[in-house]
């Protein structure tokens, strides 16, 4: 039994799964990686289900309980779900108390940490010098590269003493989850983007030459959030989706107009050609408004 059908629930169910062990995940969102396009949780709920991994989705967790033979867990539908052992994938939250944050007048009830774009920690009376932020608990992001991205931001504003050579915040943050397709996103989604009052266009491609030449477990798709001429968001799933990613991530970052991305030559056949197919679907692509 997995609780929580987020990017590591994901992942550790289908490896779970592919060593033998009968899956079941519960997930409260309506759909598996809820956080990004409704496509990437469709694909991964069509791929888990021919893999025999069980998803209950729109549902959460009421109750679980622990006895010899495994633990229970009772979702809101009334439900009963059985299973050996229980994965906790429900994410997580930053302690800060436990960081003393309340030393310098920092709300310790918060989900993370206010930052500058130097990542100075933000207290009650404005930025506080000498205490810096990287990482989950400066909120921009649970990852890796995140926290990695951070630590150059804090290094380059110490040794220039001034604004950082390093960017934050950061209006490109990319993310993989790797499932088999993976996932990869970068930006905002179309969701997100109408939420921040942008009037976007969001194109779908799900058919790459290379796809179909990769063969079984080639399911995926790209897709593009544009608005003004410029990417503010991309999702590219597929065999080799967080590879595609980076060149998507160039996109985003630099807001490299959308003309010159349509005059770039994309190599054939790659995966990454699926971009300039996708792009062109922008012609006929429909404005979704703000709101």
């Amino acid at each position: 039994m997995v609780l929580g059908g987020g990017a590591i629930g994901c992942e550790l169910s289908q490896a779970a799964a592919r060593f033998g062990v009968d899956v079941t995940i519960v997930e409260y969102a309506a759909r598996l990686v809820a956080l990004e396009e409704p496509e990437a949780g469709e694909l991964l709920g069509e791929v888990f289900a021919r893999e025999g991994v069980a998803v209950r989705a729109g549902v959460g967790a009421q109750r679980v309980e622990h006895s010899g033979s495994g633990v229970v867990v009772t979702p809101s539908d009334g439900s009963v779900g059985r299973g050996e052992r229980l994965l906790v994938a429900a994410g997580r939250l930053v302690d800060l108390a436990a960081l003393g944050a309340d030393t310098i007048r920092v709300e310790v009830g918060a989900r993370s940490v206010t930052v500058d774009d130097r990542l100075r920690v933000v207290g009650a009376d404005g930025p506080v010098d000498g205490v810096f932020a990287i990482g989950d608990c400066a909120g921009q992001g649970a990852f890796t590269h995140v926290a990695v991205h951070h630590a150059r931001v804090v290094v380059d504003s110490l040794r220039t003493a001034g604004a950082p050579l390093a960017s934050n915040p950061v209006t490109a943050l990319p993310r993989v989850t790797f499932t088999d397709p993976e996932v990869g996103a970068v930006g905002l989604t179309a969701a997100q983007a109408r939420a921040s009052g942008l009037a976007v266009s969001v194109p779908i491609a799900s058919a790459a030459t290379r796809g179909w030449i990769h063969g079984p477990g080639h399911d995926g798709f790209l897709s593009v959030v544009e608005c003004d001429g410029v990417l503010v968001g991309a999702t590219s799933a597929g065999p080799t989706g967080g590879e595609v990613l980076g060149a998507l991530s160039v996109a985003v970052q630099a807001r490299v107009p959308v003309g010159e991305l349509r005059r770039m030559m994309w190599a054939y056949p790659t995966m990454h050609r699926g971009i300039d197919y996708v792009l062109s679907l922008l012609d006929d692509a429909e404005v979704v408004p703000a709101g």
